[in-house]
Parts: C-alpha cells; structure tokens; sequence
C-alpha cells in the first residue's frame, strides 16, 4: 500500500470515528497521519491522485460532520442554560452571607 493510500485509509477511519460520536480517538490518527506525511515528497506524483482526492473528500465529509456536532452542542449548551436560568426562578431567595460581625 502506498502511503497515499494509507492517508485516505485513515481519513476513512476519522471519518467512521466521527460519525460514532468517538472524537476524544482522533488523536491517535492524526499521529499517524503526521508521520505519513513527513515522509511525502513536496510533490506527489501522478499516481498518487486517486488516492489524495479520495482522501480529500473524506476529510471534507469529516469537516462536515465535526461542524454539526458543533453546532448540536452549541444549541444543547444554550438550552440547558436558559433551563438553569429558569430554575433559579423558582429557587427561594437566598440571604447574603455575612462575613464580618458587626462590632460595638
């Protein structure tokens, strides 16, 4: 396998952990990715264009797919605080606390 195949290999692979919700592994590839990639020459040659447009789309499926989990999160973020805002509500008023004693 060439290594250009090995990179669309692993964009494959965050492409499949992505989409199982199991981001925190990413690392993991792009440690791999990052050692693929030292190894490259400036220029790839021609054969290796199938294997970087394959990788190409699956990196700008992953993107994708990171920028709605992003936004689902952002919009889970901003109700469950307009949740906590509305509990504290109902919440009985709460005296300050005194730290100094007043002194005669």
């Amino acid at each position: 396998m060439s290594p250009y195949d090995a990179l669309a290999d692993i964009a494959e692979r965050e492409l499949e952990l992505v989409s199982a919700g199991a981001v925190d592994r990413l690392s993991e590839l792009h440690a791999q990715r990052h050692a693929i990639v030292a190894t490259l020459p400036t220029t790839p040659p021609a054969t290796a264009r199938p294997a970087l447009e394959r990788a190409a789309g699956l990196h700008a499926r992953v993107t994708a797919l990171l920028e709605e989990r992003m936004r689902d999160t952002g919009a889970e973020l901003r109700r469950l605080s307009q949740g906590r805002t509305a509990m504290r509500g109902y919440a009985p008023p709460v005296e300050p606390l005194k730290l100094v004693d007043r002194a005669g």
